[in-house]
Parts: C-alpha cells; sequence; structure tokens
C-alpha cells in the first residue's frame, strides 16, 4: 500500500553483517554501560545495606577482662560469652564468668572455679506479636530494595524509550540525508544536460551558471542535513557506549520505515496490561507494605512496654545453681509518639493509593491520546503516499518540457523541492507514528519485551 522510494535503502545494507534495529539496543544496556548502571546504582547498594540490618541476628562472641590491685582494693574479672537475638525480641546468652575480689563496677563474686551464667531477655509484646524493632527494620530494609528494583525498572523502560526515540531520529535524519542526496543528484544530472546543450549550441552558457548556483544551494543543504545525522549519531552511540568504529564494522542501520503491528489488540486490554507490567504499581505495592508494617509495629506501642530477664548461673567449685528474674515496666500516659504515627501512616496509605488511582488515570488519558495520533498519521501517511505519486509524476513531465524547451529551470528546480518535501513530509509521519508506536509500549509496560 505505502511506497518508500529507493533512495531510502544503502548499498551498504547488501554487505552488512548485521542490521541494527531497536530491539539491539537491549544488547547494550549492561552493567558495563554508565547510564544503564546509574538507573540501577540505588537498587545494588540497597541490597547489599540489607546486610547491616541483618547483622543484629549474627551470633556475637565476646570476652571481657579487667585487673587491679589498688592500695585497699584488688580484684580480678573474666567473662566469655556467646550472644544471640532472634526476630521476635528476645536474647540469649551463655557465658563463662570468675569474679574475684572486689569489683569495681558490680558486685558479683564467683567460686575460684567460676560459673556457668545464661540469660534471656524476653520483651513480652514483641514475643506476643512475634516481631521486633530489628525485625521490622530488615523488613523494611528488604522492602526498601524491592520498591528501588522497581524504580530500576521504571529508569531502564526511559532509558531505553530515550535511546530509542534517539534512534528512529537517526534513521529519520539519515534517510532525510539521502533524499538530499538525491536532490544534488538531480541537480548533477541537469548540469550535465545543459552542458551538453551548450556544446551543441542549443543554450547559452549563462545557463550552466543558473545550475552551478543550484548545485552550490543543494550542496549546502546536503551538508546541514549531514551535519543533524551526524550529531545524531554521536549522542545514540553516547547512550550505547561503544564507538562508532565498533559499531560501523559490526552493524549497518536500516531505513525508517512502518512496522505493521497489532496495536488495536493492545488497546483494548490496555489499563490490565498496564497494571500488571508497569513498575509503578508494583512500587507503590511494596511501599503499602512497607507502611503496614511499621503500622503494625506501631500497634504495640498502645501498650504497656513489658520487659522480663531470666538469668541461671551454676557454680562449678560449690556445685550449686542460682537464679535472678528482673522486670522493666514503661507506658506513656499521653501516648504522643503511638497516636502520631498512626495518623501518620493513615495518612501515607491515603497518599500512596490516590497514586495508583493518578498514575492509571494518565495512563489511561495516554493511551486515548496515543490511539487518535496514531489514527492521523496513519491517513497522513495514506495522503503523502499518494502525493509523493502525483508530485513526481509532475516533476517528470516538467523534466521533459524542459528538455523539450518548453519550460525552464526554475519550474523543474520547483518541481524538484516539491517531490524532496513530499518525500520529507512521508518520513517524517514514518517518525511519528514509530515514536507514538514506541509510547504506547512504554505506557503498557511492554516496551523491554522482544516482540
Amino acid at each position: 500500500m505505502l511506497r518508500i522510494s529507493s533512495f531510502l535503502f544503502s548499498p551498504l545494507l547488501l554487505f552488512s553483517q548485521t542490521l541494527f534495529t531497536q530491539e539491539t539496543i537491549q544488547e547494550y544496556l549492561v552493567e558495563s554501560n554508565p547510564y544503564y548502571y546509574a538507573s540501577i546504582a540505588k537498587e545494588a547498594v540497597s541490597r547489599e545495606r540489607e546486610n547491616v540490618f541483618q547483622s543484629v541476628f549474627d551470633t556475637q562472641f565476646n570476652m571481657k577482662y579487667d585487673t587491679k590491685r589498688y592500695p585497699t582494693t584488688e580484684g580480678d574479672y573474666r567473662q566469655v560469652d556467646l550472644t544471640k537475638a532472634i526476630g521476635n525480641g528476645m536474647e540469649f546468652s551463655v557465658a563463662y564468668r570468675d569474679a574475684q575480689g572486689t569489683q569495681e563496677y558490680n558486685n558479683i563474686k564467683t567460686g575460684q572455679e567460676g560459673e556457668v551464667y545464661t540469660s534471656v531477655n524476653i520483651p513480652v509484646l514483641s514475643l506476643i506479636n512475634n516481631t521486633s524493632k530489628n525485625e521490622l527494620d530488615l523488613q523494611v530494609a528488604q522492602l526498601k530494595t524491592k520498591e528501588l528494583s522497581q524504580g530500576s525498572k521504571k529508569k531502564i523502560l526511559k532509558l531505553y524509550l530515550l535511546t530509542s526515540k534517539i534512534y528512529f531520529e537517526l534513521l529519520l535524519n539519515r534517510s532525510v540525508y539521502l533524499t538530499e542526496k538525491d536532490l544534488l543528484n538531480k541537480a548533477k544530472l541537469n548540469y550535465e544536460f545543459i552542458a551538453k546543450e551548450v556544446r551543441g549550441g542549443k543554450r547559452a552558457k549563462i545557463a550552466l551558471i543558473d545550475v552551478q548556483s543550484q548545485i552550490i544551494n543543494r550542496k549546502q543543504r546536503l551538508l546541514s542535513a549531514e551535519n543533524r545525522y551526524q550529531n545524531l549519531e554521536n549522542t545514540f552511540l553516547k547512550y550505547l557506549n561503544i564507538s562508532k568504529e565498533t559499531f560501523y564494522k559490526r552493524y549497518t542501520l536500516p531505513s525508517i520505515k512502518i512496522e505493521e503491528g497489532k496495536d488495536e489488540e493492545l488497546y483494548l486490554g490496555a489499563q490490565e496490561i498496564a497494571l500488571k507490567n508497569r513498575p509503578e504499581f508494583q512500587e507503590i505495592e511494596y511501599l503499602l507494605d512497607k507502611v503496614d508494617l511499621q503500622s503494625q509495629y506501631n500497634d504495640i506501642s498502645k501498650y504497656p512496654k513489658f520487659d522480663i530477664r531470666l538469668n541461671g548461673v551454676y557454680d562449678l567449685a560449690y556445685k550449686e545453681n542460682g537464679y535472678k528474674v528482673a522486670m522493666a515496666f514503661n507506658f506513656p500516659l499521653e501516648r504522643s509518639d503511638y497516636k502520631g504515627r498512626d495518623e501518620s501512616y493513615k495518612k501515607e496509605k491515603i497518599l500512596l493509593q490516590n497514586s495508583k488511582l493518578t498514575i492509571k488515570n494518565d495512563i489511561q488519558v495516554n493511551i486515548r491520546n496515543i490511539i487518535q495520533k496514531a489514527s492521523l498519521q496513519k491517513q497522513n501517511i495514506q495522503l503523502a503516499d499518494e502525493e509523493i505519486s502525483l508530485v513526481e509524476q509532475l516533476e517528470s513531465a516538467e523534466r521533459r518540457r524542459y528538455q523539450e524547451g518548453l519550460s525552464s529551470l526554475l519550474f523543474v528546480n520547483q518541481r524538484e523541492i516539491l517531490s524532496l518535501k513530499a518525500q520529507q513530509k512521508l518520513l517524517h509521519y514514518y517518525f511519528e507514528l514509530q515514536l507514538l508506536h514506541l509510547q504506547l509500549k512504554y505506557e503498557l509496560g511492554i516496551l523491554l519485551q522482544k516482540s
């Protein structure tokens, strides 16, 4: 249905090893690419920081040694212990200690062979709720990493979208460059025809000056088009993190063209597809999970803090057991901390839920706009294709009239420029439709999925 003139195709395509497509970009979204790594760096840092919060559950090995010889007192204290905390807040310890003489910081005294000492610290409310501040911090850190992983996906999607747009803009400007080159070649053909006419005495030499001026003008146009193309090429290769020499050793670029897709099928289930694939929604779910965790832990603050510590000893010299029970009770009467946190968590949940609805609505509107624009661009492409057919016929007819002496170079030039504009208009319509196709996949969250 649509025609793309032969000027869009480069002879290099016949000899290239690999044609660089939009999907090839994904091969360069790797950690060695600084633009890609910048997208995932926060997630990588957060994943390592989880170990910091995990470390509070590590088994601790401790040693203490204290000896003194004062004028009126002397004493020795030695202790070796293993301590382990678990997720519900309980802490276990087993130790050997030997305390002789007068102790400086405690009143402990053991038999000559020392004693085995065990202790269990029980935060009652944490035990009942099977959680603790340390466990909360670890779970929040893990959710933070998951949240940042979705943030990484968002950034990678945006990076891929940006690079893909530059890719299609590069193809557009490459094709525009080739149309300008084709226009220059037409001027050179006109020069050869006029030079032949001048040599045959059919035209005055002044006609050559006219076409030479035309050639200079078209060379300038070509240089401007080449400069735009090369600037885009530099930008594109920057995001791929590859040199120009390496790129063209491996690849060649295709012409810009319309990809026949099944976008209409995507429109029908757009909301469901977006909910499943857009990282923003999963990111919000992780944030909601984090707020729920914090809120659940804050609910413990409604009740008095009540800790019990049980200590047991076995003296190795006297072969006797002993024990100690300690209790601690704390209850802030106004409970300002609990009330403030409770209200803030409720409002944060409302904010996140509203954010989810806002993103949904934005996606729906964006997709409707894309549908309308894509429909318009497809109509424009059909009309531009018909226009090219007409202006090329008129250009061909004008050239025959000129060769027969019935027209002037001015009219031929006008027809050639009109043909050029029609061809470039079609290329821009292709480009705009490609961008709409990209934007649709981005809105649905499936841009990185291979078709």
